[in-house]
């Protein structure tokens, strides 16, 4: 895999910084978006909305719920992964959290506390 460089002034990266975030993408996988007009299955919001599809209490990795369509390589899982820790540490209004890092503790095991009722 090779490997681009670029260098931006801190104005430049601030506004990458912030379309990015804007998206729930990392910055790398913006930059694809932007470039190749390639869309991915593993972004926090695809991620999100498929554990709203979960009971709440239940227990999940994130390749638990994409299930078959898990397709990520050691290394872009775990960049993936991160993002996500990231987020649901950020967003607790998501009510996931994280319980421990598996058997083997290779891989993040959270728990989804469900939807809160609006009254």
């Amino acid at each position: 895999m090779s490997t681009i460089r670029f260098d931006l002034n801190e104005e430049y990266l601030k506004k990458l910084e912030a379309a990015a975030a804007e998206k729930n993408l990392s910055i790398q996988d913006y930059v694809r978006w932007k470039l190749f007009d390639t869309d991915t299955i593993f972004t926090i919001d695809e991620a999100l909305k498929r554990i709203r599809r979960l009971e709440p209490g239940s227990e999940f990795t994130l390749p638990d719920i994409y299930g078959d369509d898990w397709t990520l390589k050691r290394g872009p899982a775990g960049v993936f992964g991160r993002n996500f820790f990231k987020y649901i540490s950020t967003h607790q209004e998501e009510r996931i959290t994280y319980k421990d890092n598996g058997k083997y503790g290779r891989i993040a095991t959270y728990v989804f506390e469900g939807r809160r009722e609006h009254v």
